[in-house]
């Protein structure tokens, strides 16, 4: 009987959601560094994509990290979708995309992947089958990570049977709407879609929320508009009141 329980306490333990809410990963963008207490994990940037007019420009991190050999590593492909001269024809720029994915996958050592793409309410058929592309193209063992914008949260057509295995709505320069969606964030949360209630989501210690709304997630993403070099980068945000 002793056992008995120490088994059934130990499969509570695992089974408890609080002991996978402990889970902060950096984002590290150009020229970022790597802030300690996201050493066991880190999204690196890995690739930039530039759509705009009749072109598609793409360019690698400008200066890669000092990452230990220990630390989990998710690429990060970053597509940005020119709002001032927008792509002529989206369309093309998707096997370029695709391949930059499966690239960037290559050298991933968390098995995990990610897509950061902003795409509007035309385009968002195009992202939908994209990612069903993605998702399909990737082997097996690796898995999908796709940002979401946070406006996206509130529209089931965005996010109903998206083909990723993780979604990461953005919970920071949230633009006009901040206000309203910081709101529904910290008050109503039940009212987001359900991919945005307590799998992934990404914040900033630039615009800090209770602690209480970061803990709903498994997971956290974090990205720092110094890049990690101020001091107190060191503090894991998820600690911090203030920015």
């Amino acid at each position: 009987m002793p056992s008995l329980l120490i088994r059934l306490a130990l499969c509570a333990l695992l089974l408890c959601p609080c002991a996978a809410r402990a889970q902060a990963v950096a984002w590290l963008w150009d020229e970022a560094l790597l802030p300690a207490w996201s050493a066991p994990e880190a999204a690196i940037l890995h690739r930039h994509i530039l759509l705009t007019g009749d072109t598609a420009r793409t360019r690698p991190r400008m200066r890669q990290p000092a990452v230990p050999a220990a630390t989990r590593v998710t690429p990060v492909l970053h597509v940005e979708v020119s709002t001032v001269n927008p792509p002529q024809n989206i369309e093309a720029s998707r096997a370029m995309i695709v391949q930059a994915l499966l690239d960037a996958a290559a050298i991933s050592t968390s098995g995990w992947v990610q897509l950061d793409m902003e795409a509007k309410p035309s385009q968002r058929e195009f992202y939908r089958s994209l990612v069903k592309q993605l998702r399909a193209a990737l082997p097996p063992h690796i898995k999908l990570s796709v940002t979401a914008l946070a406006w996206w949260c509130r529209s089931p057509a965005w996010l109903d049977g998206l083909a990723a295995d993780e979604v990461v709505p953005m919970f920071f320069r949230m633009g006009r709407d901040s206000a309203d969606m910081r709101a529904i964030v910290e008050q109503s949360p039940a009212t987001l879609h359900a991919s945005c209630r307590a799998g992934s989501a990404g914040f900033s210690p630039q615009e800090p929320f209770a602690p209480q709304v970061a803990a709903r997630y498994h997971k956290t993403y974090w990205f720092d508009r110094y890049a990690w070099k101020r001091a107190g980068a060191d503090l894991s945000p998820l600690s911090r009141s203030t920015p």
